[in-house]
């Protein structure tokens, strides 16, 4: 009986795995894939809706993991700010003016430590900033 054959390109690495599997079992090449294909098929076609659903579920976990890791950072902002606000006396009118240049100043500071931090490679948290402080007048303080 004549048989149609199928022309298969593998990669090279998995062409070297199934050389070494046929040469380990003393089997052709041909008999190596063609187990391989044979059980594909056999595993029926909910094997690969199965392996969808169980990577599905897997995407699901990580991504509640970082949706509560998410919100226990807000709540921690949350936290601070309000303590922040609860122990910091308001402004002196007579130096509302300078305090807001200052404030602006320290706000673009932080702006570019957080630009710093999102960067590759870059963390605000490792303390890897060597910029010199800001000055109650909003300039940079120098030692």
């Amino acid at each position: 009986m004549a048989r149609k054959g199928i022309t298969v390109y593998l990669p090279r690495e998995l062409e070297e795995e199934v050389q070494k599997l046929a040469k380990a079992e003393h089997r052709s090449d041909s008999s190596i894939i063609a187990e391989a294909v044979r059980m594909r098929f056999t595993r029926g076609p909910d094997a690969h809706a199965e392996a969808q659903a169980r990577e599905s579920a897997r995407i699901a976990g990580r991504l509640d993991k970082v949706v509560g890791e998410s919100l226990i950072l807000k709540e921690t902002l949350l936290l601070f700010v309000r303590v922040w606000l609860e122990h910091n006396p308001p402004v002196d009118e007579a130096i509302e003016e300078s305090a807001a240049a200052s404030a602006e100043a320290r706000f673009e500071r932080f702006l570019d430590m957080v630009a710093h931090g999102l960067q590759p490679g870059g963390s605000v948290a490792n303390g890897e900033l060597s910029a010199a402080p800001i000055g109650a007048d909003g300039t940079e303080a120098r030692p």
